[in-house]
């Protein structure tokens, strides 16, 4: 579907400064990347912390963009510039332009939210639901107030239907997303202990994630983990639910069968077993998740569980490495409590063998208050499934390393550099060991993955 400067034009009540046939040329695609501008290109100039899309007008101007939407105050000391469109909010007139994009487009959108699981879950999604329909996904994690309009303004004629994750760490963010995708299906696959420095507690939490709800389209469904308290005890504020769940009574629940050497879940559901690729019992879950949504579109057995079964891990969450005889458990991309219990249970379920069982943790960020306690805990579940060494990095986990010498048992290290961690445990490792490496995206946990691939043991 065709997008020109004057569909953003009256969409973002901006004034055009340029030629009249720039102002009514379709647009090749729209972009906020000026390293890949092609001729033909729409570029929005958008601004945050650490950078400032004004500085490359000119350069995409050169390359052979079909415009730039730039904001007043720029422009009034660029004067010089042709075809562009002036905005007094460069992010707003992109988000507002992007929501007008979308609903020029009849088709369902699913959108998924909550404190643990949300790409898991939003991949699962994908690898059921394209085995019948062409469906947009956001990329990677492009599910914030730049990613999602980012998305949008990737829909063409032939896709049937549009998924979006969406994050949150302040209240609102979730509301204007909503604004933004107008969804029809909304998954919340927990409330958990996230961006409590924002939100204050799980109430906060939950208060942030039902945000999704708030411009839903007539006749929405919420799909809830039946698991979570703090979801089935909430008033939801759509007509219709449907729920899935392991332990609790659910609409669609999953019996589990056991799980593989690889610590890769059987189990049965919709009366076929699955057996995933991905390890985890949490990834059971996400995968009913995606069942649960596939069933509102009438997907058959087969077709969920052939998406089920194809599916494989998202990279940097709970990616399974194998170097020189060393399982490495990547899941460094993010961290708070309910991830990180989840991917300890995980690596207990790897140890099972009687494989020496290796956990290396960065903090946690954005815990506010719940600080301390909770990366205190960790040094508590971390004795719970039998770790044997445990090596941490950060200001935080100082308490981890103050609790793990209370606890005794085993073997705690505190390190301030992520690479001399690397190099002090490189040489301790040895063939069967389970090494897991996590932390919150801020503390880029991965370099130590890196790292360890690059030469492990002695």
């Amino acid at each position: 579907m065709q997008l020109s400067v004057l569909n953003i034009l009256q969409d973002a009540n901006g004034e055009w400064r340029g030629s009249a046939q720039a102002l009514t040329r379709p647009a090749r695609q729209v972009s906020t990347d000026s390293r890949s501008i092609q001729p033909g290109d729409l570029f929005f100039a958008l601004q945050g912390d650490t950078y400032d899309g004004h500085m490359f007008v000119d350069e995409v101007m050169k390359k052979g963009a079909l415009a730039a939407v730039v904001s007043r105050r720029w422009h009034d000391q660029n004067r010089t510039v042709e075809n562009v469109l002036v905005v007094d909010d460069v992010l707003r007139a992109f988000q507002e332009s992007a929501a007008a994009y979308r609903r020029r487009f009849d088709l369902p959108t699913i959108a998924v939210t909550g404190s643990a699981g949300k790409t898991t879950s939003k991949e699962m999604i994908y690898s059921v639901l394209s085995r019948r329909f062409q469906v947009l996904r956001n990329r990677k994690s492009f599910n914030n107030h730049v990613g999602v309009p980012t998305t949008l303004f990737e829909l063409t004629p032939e896709h049937e239907m549009m998924l979006t994750e969406l994050g949150a760490n302040h209240f609102g963010e979730l509301d204007r997303l909503s604004y933004l995708v107008e969804p029809s299906i909304a998954l919340i696959t927990n409330i958990g202990f996230a961006h409590l420095e924002f939100f204050g507690d799980l109430e906060g939490v939950r208060r942030a994630k039902f945000e999704v709800f708030n411009h839903c389209r007539p006749g929405a469904k919420a799909v809830l983990n039946a698991d979570d308290a703090m979801l089935v005890k909430a008033a939801v504020p759509v007509s219709d639910c449907f729920t899935y769940g392991l332990e609790q009574p659910a609409d669609l629940h999953a019996e589990i069968l056991g799980c593989d050497r690889q610590a890769c879940y059987r189990f049965r559901i919709l009366d076929r077993i699955v057996q995933l690729q991905v390890p985890g019992r949490h990834n059971v879950s996400n995968a009913l998740a995606a069942a649960a949504v596939a069933l509102q579109f009438h997907l058959l057995p087969e077709e969920i569980q052939a998406g089920l079964e194809s599916f494989v891990a998202v990279d940097q969450r709970m990616q399974v490495l194998y170097h020189a005889g060393v399982t490495l458990i990547n899941d460094a991309y993010n961290a708070n409590p309910s991830s990180c219990a989840a991917a300890l249970n995980t690596c207990r379920d790897f140890a099972q063998q009687g494989n020496r069982l290796i956990v290396v943790l960065g903090d946690m960020l954005e815990l506010g208050s719940y600080t301390e306690a909770e990366h205190r805990r960790l040094a508590d579940h971390c004795a719970a499934i039998g770790v044997h060494l445990l090596y941490l990095c950060g200001a935080h986990t100082l308490h981890t390393l103050e609790r793990a010498r209370e606890i005794g048992g085993f073997a705690a290290v505190h390190f301030e550099d992520k690479i001399v961690l690397a190099q002090a445990l490189r040489p301790l490792l040895r063939k069967g060991d389970v090494v897991l490496i996590k932390g919150s995206r801020g503390m880029h946990m991965e370099t130590i993955v890196s790292a360890l691939m690059q030469k492990t043991g002695p």
